[in-house]
């Protein structure tokens, strides 16, 4: 037997198949994180999952991966309209990003059809697309789904199409019950067949969360993943390799500090977050007019159709500015974003974490700055005990070059 680095995907109990290797040394992973090594082979040896996992912990291979193998491993091959694995994810650019990881995957394996359903597109030609090329993985948002589950007149029987189903994954559950899609879950989970693996995946464990383990999971294995090196009693919910601070400065000087702090750092990729699409509209116009020769960019729940556009445009930036609300705080994988800035500290401590973990993904480094009024100073000590977050002040006269 040939020698086996620990950590390496060559390691698991259950070898993966050899195109899926193919693709992630492609995707240039060497190594498992710790997330991925420990609910692959429970999804394999065929348990329910339901995984709590800080933001930016490699969860997506961590399903993606096992539902291929889980396909491929079937006696029956699909038909192109049977339906094998459903993901679902609370926003539009998340399951955009989650298709685009399956993508890399599935071009090594013709033989499966994916297809995406998120709100902001033409749901008929959701259903014509569905019967023209099939969709043994679907990837989509729970209103989106929860509609083609309507679509009978249309000629889109999907409860039939799904009782084939695999594999249903939830993908940043807290999420997707905190953005009000319970109702959408529940009458999708009615259509599923019950012989199922179903994996779920939360930042945060609520008892929200609790119940829906509960309702759509069969004897779960709970998992909880927090970072190499850090005690779990004082597990740290942001990625180890983000340096975070915090900025006091009153009210009026606010707008001027985060300007001078934009313009000396024209070279660089920011997430400005505002608490309001009204903030972002507002905010990000004047920062054109004020922070010259840099790209700024503007996303919020508002804009329907412009979102995915603008996302995948920012994404492809070296640098510039992309201000937003908290619709980008989740999940979202922007490559190399060097400053996460929070004008306004979010309404509850778990949104900070996640706005944070925009920055220092996968093995990057990155840094976070949060705006605070003098009043709102006890944020940090709140952060260091409720969220384990611990923040450095940054210089107030913005005089400290970085």
């Amino acid at each position: 037997m040939e020698h086996v680095t620990e950590g390496s995907w060559e390691s698991l109990p259950v070898p993966l198949h050899p195109q899926v290797l193919g693709a992630l040394r492609e995707l240039g992973f060497p190594y498992m994180t710790p997330v991925q090594s420990a609910t692959i082979p429970l999804f394999m040896r065929n348990k329910d999952v339901a995984a709590e996992a800080v933001t930016g912990s490699g969860k997506t291979l961590a399903f993606v991966i096992p539902i291929l193998e889980i396909l491929l491993r079937r006696e029956e091959k699909l038909k192109k309209s049977q339906v094998g694995a459903i993901i679902i994810t609370p926003t539009r650019e998340l399951a955009i990003q989650i298709d685009e990881v399956l993508s890399h995957f599935t071009k090594h394996f013709p033989e499966f059809s994916q297809i995406l359903w998120i709100g902001g597109r033409n749901p008929g030609e959701d259903v014509e697309r569905f019967k023209q090329q099939g969709g043994n993985i679907i990837v989509a948002t729970p209103g989106r789904l929860e509609d083609m589950f309507r679509r009978k007149a249309e000629g889109l029987d999907l409860a039939s199409c799904v009782r084939s189903l695999d594999v249903l994954v939830l993908d940043e559950a807290d999420r997707l019950l905190d953005m009000g899609f319970e109702a959408s879950i529940n009458t999708i989970l009615e259509f599923l067949p019950k012989q199922r693996r179903t994996g779920l995946f939360s930042a945060t464990q609520t008892q929200e969360v609790e119940n829906l383990v509960r309702a759509g999971l069969r004897n779960p294995v709970r998992v909880s993943v927090k970072e190499k090196g850090v005690a779990a009693s004082s597990a740290q919910k942001t990625p180890s390799r983000l340096e975070n601070y915090y900025m006091v400065c009153k009210a009026d000087e606010k707008f001027n500090q985060l300007v001078h702090f934009l313009r000396s750092r024209k070279q660089e990729k920011h997430l400005v977050f505002f608490s309001t699409c009204a903030c972002v509209e507002y905010y990000g116009k004047a920062l054109e007019a004020l922070v010259k020769g840099v790209k700024i960019m503007c996303i919020h729940g508002k804009m329907k159709y412009k979102r995915n556009k603008i996302f995948m445009e920012f994404r492809k930036l070296q640098s510039g500015i992309l201000v937003c609300t908290d619709v980008m705080a989740r999940g979202i994988d922007i490559p190399e974003v060097n400053w996460v800035l929070q004008y306004d500290p979010p309404s509850n401590a778990s949104a900070f974490v996640h706005r944070c973990g925009r920055t220092a993904r996968i093995g990057h480094g990155g840094s976070a700055l949060v705006f605070l009024l003098p009043m709102e100073e006890s944020y940090i000590n709140f952060l260091a005990i409720n969220q384990k977050v611990v923040m450095e002040p940054w210089g107030c006269d913005a005089s400290k070059g970085r």
